[in-house]
């Protein structure tokens, strides 16, 4: 199917279609010219010795790709700290000296026979919404587009959502779709990337169940053999620009020039029910349960017993439990506007728990 270009407008230009529809991400992807340079420190984070300054002894990996999302592609990669990374990134040559040992997947050699750098986004640089980091940049979201993610219990904490990407020409984040049925956007400081996007709708196009995500670039046919009918959107993302993608669309991104990004998932009104209904945060949250059931018995010893705890599946114990954090919540701040996004979350948790509806 021929591609759509993605729509590229100014920040004034979005925020009237915006405002005249609110689900507006849900039909269409958008980069947004100009808005990020307004960012009280959109300077600073665009020069990689203040960001190696700051952020150097963080821990993390470098792999190539990014990450796979089809079982049949190779990855390479390495533990690193963001300060040994940026030694990378400054000389690509010396990797065999930088990370001397330490491949987690594959080997120094293998890497080096294929066509594709390290790429290191998975730093966790923060664990709340309330971090200084959003003072820095802010407001991260383009309004009039909410970001409900304060309101969200646990929304850092279960997984990361805030990555700062340095990365060089040909480094990959593969097709994929995000998590918990998120919102995403990509703030381009420094370099370019490419963007491919599929709709939602498209999924049984682009993705098998038996394999993963196909490559957009070369398409397996015998695994995808119905890639053409997936439409793609496609764009360049500049610096000073931002790509906004709404929940689940699937999106494949390769850096054309060495780049300095950052990189949120967020939720508000039209991803707020997709993102209840994922399965992926409540698993994580009851797994955890499980490993320290003293965390809930403790505290709420009245809603669930250890033997129902050890009994439960993850996904609907982590929603039992959110589902009562957030009715205590609720509780003690009632006119809040936290509390307002909170029912609504509590809302469509219950259609899933229908007991808790119940209580």
């Amino acid at each position: 199917m021929k591609e759509v270009q993605i729509p590229v407008t100014s920040y004034e230009e979005f925020q009237i279609e915006a405002a005249k529809n609110p689900n507006l991400l849900n039909e269409t992807p958008w980069i947004i010219d100009g808005f990020i340079k307004n960012w009280p420190r959109y300077n600073d984070w665009r020069q990689i010795s203040w960001l190696k300054e700051r952020f150097g002894d963080i821990e993390g990996f470098a792999r190539a790709p990014q990450f796979i999302t089809n079982k049949n592609d190779n990855i390479y990669g390495v533990e690193t700290n963001f300060s040994d990374y940026v030694d990378y990134i400054r000389n690509p040559d010396q990797v065999r000296e930088i990370y001397n040992g330490d491949w987690l997947y594959g080997s120094c050699d293998k890497f080096l026979k294929q066509d594709m750098p390290l790429y290191c986004g998975s730093l966790k640089l923060l664990n709340r919404a309330d971090d200084d980091i959003f003072n820095e940049l802010h407001p991260v979201v383009p309004p009039p587009l909410e970001n409900w993610n304060a309101a969200l219990p646990y929304y850092y904490q279960l997984f990361n959502h805030f990555w700062l990407l340095v990365s060089l020409p040909k480094a990959l984040t593969p097709l994929h779709q995000d998590n918990n049925g998120t919102i995403a956007l990509i703030a381009q400081l420094k370099g370019k990337k490419r963007a491919i996007l599929y709709h939602p709708n498209d999924e049984q196009y682009f993705f098998n169940p038996d394999v993963g995500f196909m490559d957009p670039v070369n398409p397996n046919e015998a695994d995808f053999p119905n890639w053409e009918k997936a439409q793609p959107w496609t764009g360049d993302l500049c610096e000073g620009q931002m790509l906004i993608i709404g929940a689940n669309w699937g999106h494949h991104v390769e850096t054309l020039e060495t780049s300095i990004s950052v990189s949120l998932d967020f939720v508000n009104q039209s991803n707020i029910e997709a993102y209840a209904t994922a399965p992926q945060w409540p698993e994580v949250f009851g797994k955890r349960i499980k490993a320290r059931p003293a965390m809930v018995t403790s505290k709420m010893p009245d809603l669930v017993t250890e033997a129902e705890i050890e009994a439960m599946d993850p996904v609907s114990l982590g929603r039992l439990v959110i589902s009562a954090i957030l009715k205590s919540a609720i509780a003690q701040n009632p006119d809040s506007e936290a509390t307002k996004i909170r029912r609504i979350l509590l809302g469509h948790l219950n259609k899933l728990i229908p007991e808790m509806a119940k209580a």
